[in-house]
This record gives C-alpha cells, structure tokens and sequence, in this order.
C-alpha cells in the first residue's frame, strides 16, 4: 500500500477512536494503542500529554466523560513522507453533544501530526491541534 494512503488511515482510524470514547472508552483505547507510539506528544493548545498513557487517559476520561456523542471529519491533508518520517496536515470539524445540557457544539480547526514507521506500520508520534473556532 502507498506510505501517503497507509498514513491517512491511520488519522482516519484516529478520528474513530475519538469517536468512540463517550461510548465505549475501552474500545477507543484499543483503537489509540493502534495509531499512536508509546512515546506520542499531544499538544491540544491547553496543555502538552506526553506518552500514550498522559495522552489516553486524558482522551478517555475527560472527554468520555463531557460528550454523549462525538463525530470527527478530517479534510484536505498533505502529507509528506522523508523516510521513515512524516507530517501530515488536516483541516478538521468536530461535533459533540455534551452530557447533561444536550448541547450540540462544533470545534473547527487544524491538526498537524507527525508519524514514525515502526514495525507495526505508521503511528501517530505527535500530534498538534490547532482550534480556530
């Protein structure tokens, strides 16, 4: 398979991961042990997670815990391949309702990730989202 077509599915399997940790955090912690490095950076602009359990257990329980629901629609990447390294720059728009209030709420923004090649295939090993809106 093409490196550039691997790494988008790895960012889509990324988005449905996401998408499961109001409903099933188990499952999404699965899903995130296939697209992230032990070692992975997360930097949401509020705070830097550093390593895949920082990082999960913040996915899992902090958001799980303040979504009913969540959909992740990632658009436009470019990406760029230089070895057993990439980038890889998407325009995101994200939808959730939040527990409680029902409230429905869109986040747009960016995301621009790094990945490693590693014996498993391409993973996440930073990543950076930008929020515009």
């Amino acid at each position: 398979m093409n490196d550039a077509l691997e790494i988008s599915n790895v960012k889509a399997r990324y988005c449905a991961a996401s998408d499961l940790t109001p409903v099933d955090p188990a499952a999404a912690l699965s899903g995130f042990r296939q697209v992230f490095t032990e070692d992975v950076v997360g930097d949401y602009g509020f705070r830097v997670f550093e390593g895949f359990e920082e990082l999960t257990g913040f996915m899992t329980t902090v958001v799980a815990g303040s979504s009913d629901w969540m959909l992740h629609m990632v658009h436009t990447p470019l990406i760029a391949i230089d070895g057993d390294h990439a980038t890889g720059d998407w325009t995101v728009m994200s939808q959730m309702k939040r527990s409680g209030s029902g409230q429905i709420d869109t986040v747009i923004g960016r995301y621009a990730d790094e990945f490693r090649r590693t014996e498993n295939g391409w993973k996440i090993c930073r990543l950076r989202f930008e929020r515009l809106a």
